[in-house]
Formats: C-alpha cells, structure tokens, sequence
C-alpha cells in the first residue's frame, strides 16, 4: 500500500474515528484503525466492538500510488499527524509488511509503526435493510440534545444507558429516562417510512458520537430490533442496540393536572438558578414551588440558610398546591426544551412536574417530584 494523502483531511477523518476506537489494552486489535486503500478511494474504520465509525476519502485528497489494507494503533498514528507540519502526509507499507512507514514528501520527518494482521481486524457487518427514513441532521440533533442527557449514566438498568428510538405511521418518537427524569421528542417524518413499525435503543455513547457528526446535511437512518445504522455524507456509524424491554414511560401531557401555567424559560432559569445556590448545600438538591393563581413560589432552605423567589405567571388553571423537585433535573431539562415560552404543569397526583413547549407539539421534559415534609 502507498498513498499520498491532505494531512488536514487526514487529521480531520482520524480524529474523528479515535472517538469510536477502544482503549481496552487487552484487545489490542479495536485499539487499532483499519485503513483500506482501493482504486477510487481510502476507507478507515474504527471500532470499540459493538459500535463502529466509519468514513471514506476519494481522490480529490488522495494519491492513490498502490492498493492495500493496514491496522495500525489509532491514536498514536492521529497525534503523529497532528504533529507533522507538511500539508501532504505519505502513508507506505512497501518496504516491510509489517511496519507502516509515515512520512512527508521532503522525508524530513518519518516514522515506523508497527502493523497487526489485516485479517484479525473485525470489521462490521452493515445492515442489508434498506433505509427506513431520511432525516434532516438538524433536527436529529435537536432530538439528542433533548433526550440523551436524561438517560442513565450507570448500568443499573441497561435499557435506561440509551435512547429509545421508534418508528410508527410515518413518526419518530426518542426517549431517555433514568426513572427520575425523562425526555420525549415526537415529530412527522417528512420522508415515508419503509416500514409501519421498528424500535431500537441507541446506546448513549454511540448517540452521543452521533450528535457531534451531524450538521445540515440529511441522514438515512436504518433500524431494527438488534442494530442501528446512520448514514450521514460523509460517514457511517453502526451500532448494536441495547436488548431488554424499555419501561412503559406514555404520558398524557392534556390529561388530569392538579396545576398548570406559562412563564418565560429564561426568567424561569433564571430564578430557579439562583434558589439553587442553597439548595446545592444539601445533599437531595431540593426545592418547593408553591403555584398560586397569580404566582410561583420557588424556596430552599439549608441548615442555617434560606432563599425564596417570586414569579408572576400566565394563564394559570387548576388548584393551588405546593411541590418539591430536584431543581439541577429542572435545570437540566429547561436547558433542553428548545423554546421562549414554556407551560410548567403538576400532574393530579402531583407526582410529576412536566414542561413543555409552547412553540413546538411533541416536545416533553419531565421530572419526578419528591415527598418532602410539611
């Protein structure tokens, strides 16, 4: 194999494949990045066993000299990259099989990296599946960003470690819950459907990835029970989906409420970042609201401290009543929800604060309330 190739381009595809690329030493293969070098093209794949990134570079950056394949460790190879100062980087194994030479046309800086059999590399499996839908990378950002941060960070319930992703009559609904907060997305595909129903969970470190590769183009998007398959412009990420049956989480956001009313999401942040500052020196975090007909309450109390905040509301319907939460999960979820105007609702049972958009359907923020004394 030998290839000339744009050393930013080369920079820009590896950095991006190191995110995907294992650290586990006892593997030393998926620590590695598979690059394949053909007529037309130069494929690089990198893998941490279930989820796997994969891009392509075509002759408008390569110099395509002789075809091959390598493994060589993705890391070390990316900061030798970063490092090198010419705009071409020369990639080689023509000498030995079993070192990849790395140089610059002028040869003033050159390295030998040791190779692993091409062979033990274990490259995906893409689906066959054909695409289930299209969707614009600016929507399915927002989708992420308005559900991934609400999944579990820890194994305690796998399902709870990813989003769940499902298609039904032409509409994608995402969720991510812990079982103390949940985020919900549903919107119309503007593309048909292939299929009339597909459920997935997305592990959260793959989606999370996913998130910082979109940007405005499209994204094909390929689905079923055991696998995932994203297909943006100029790259694939495949992943296994999480098995296990995800916790029946349908809220009816225009069922029975206790109170419901509409504030401003800054002014909202705001106040309830400021009651923060003394709720954060207990360890639940906690605060009370206190809805009234024409005002919110928001007060926290530590042991010799206290704060109290007032806040004018609209359009209020309902009963007076009085709740706690963990105000960072507020927080949190406010952050979220990608709107001005948001209509803050405590379910009858007073179990749930919900927060939805006042601009866009199908958007849900929930968080579980607390049993508090008095």
């Amino acid at each position: 194999m030998r290839v000339a190739i744009n050393r930013v381009r080369l920079l820009e595809q590896l950095s991006r494949t190191v995110r995907f690329v294992s650290s586990n030493e006892h593997v030393r293969v998926l620590e590695c990045v598979y690059i394949e070098v053909s007529t037309d093209r130069i494929s690089i794949i990198g893998g941490e066993g279930t989820t796997f990134f994969m891009t392509e570079m075509h002759t408008e950056h390569v110099q395509i000299q002789q075809s091959g394949r390598v493994v060589v460790q993705a890391k070390l190879l990316a900061d030798i990259v970063r490092k090198m100062q010419e705009s071409e980087i020369i990639l080689s194994n023509e000498e030995t099989n079993d070192r990849l030479t790395v140089t610059t046309p002028s040869a003033r800086s050159t390295f030998m990296l040791q190779l692993l059999p091409a062979d033990e590399y274990p490259l995906p499996e893409r689906m066959e599946e054909k695409t289930l839908f299209t969707i614009h990378g600016g929507y399915l950002k927002a989708a992420i960003r308005q559900t991934l941060f609400a999944i579990q960070k820890k194994e305690q319930m796998p399902t709870l470690t990813g989003v769940k992703m499902e298609v039904q009559n032409n509409t994608l609904t995402m969720i991510g819950c812990d079982r103390y907060r949940m985020g919900k997305v549903k919107q119309t595909l503007k593309s048909e459907s292939s299929a009339a129903s597909e459920t997935a969970i997305v592990p959260g470190r793959a989606i999370n990835e996913l998130e910082k590769l979109l940007g405005d183009e499209s994204v094909d998007v390929k689905l079923c029970k055991s696998k995932i398959e994203f297909n943006g412009k100029d790259f694939t990420l495949l992943t296994h989906s999480i098995s296990g049956n995800y916790p029946n989480v349908d809220i009816d956001v225009e069922g029975a409420y206790a109170a419901r009313f509409n504030l401003q999401k800054s002014t909202l942040i705001a106040s309830l970042k400021r009651v923060a500052i003394i709720a954060s020196q207990e360890r639940t975090n906690l605060i009370r609201m206190r809805v009234q007909a024409k005002q919110v309450q928001f007060s926290a109390s530590s042991q010799v401290n206290q704060a109290l905040e007032s806040l004018d509301i609209d359009q209020f319907l309902g009963v007076e009543c009085k709740v706690s939460f963990n105000v960072g999960y507020a927080l949190e979820a406010l952050k979220a929800l990608d709107t001005e105007q948001v209509q803050v609702q405590i379910n009858q049972g007073m179990q749930m604060v919900l927060f939805t958009s006042q601009e866009k359907e199908g958007v849900l923020q929930l968080i579980m309330a607390a049993r508090t004394a008095g």
